[in-house]
């Protein structure tokens, strides 16, 4: 709930949904070419769309990774 959370502020900065904040997460990594997603509405749809265009800033992919890194970091990993 911690990560969607996060996903929701920084999508609120943009008008992004936090799906669309993951989804542009993942796709900003060289090594990803295409992300399969599911959807449930027409809303939805249009936010996936959305999240191809979408590119977040190296201060916003930070926050996301550091958040990661502090939770491996608490399991002992």
């Amino acid at each position: 709930m911690e990560l969607a959370e996060l996903l929701r502020q920084i999508g609120a900065r943009h008008g992004r949904s936090p799906g669309e904040v993951a989804i542009a997460w993942t796709l900003r990594h060289p090594a990803i070419t295409g992300a399969i997603v599911g959807f449930r509405s027409a809303k939805q749809v249009e936010e996936i769309i959305g999240a191809a265009e979408f590119r977040l800033s190296e201060g916003e992919i930070n926050e996301i990774e550091t958040f990661f890194n502090q939770r491996l970091q608490q399991v002992g990993v």
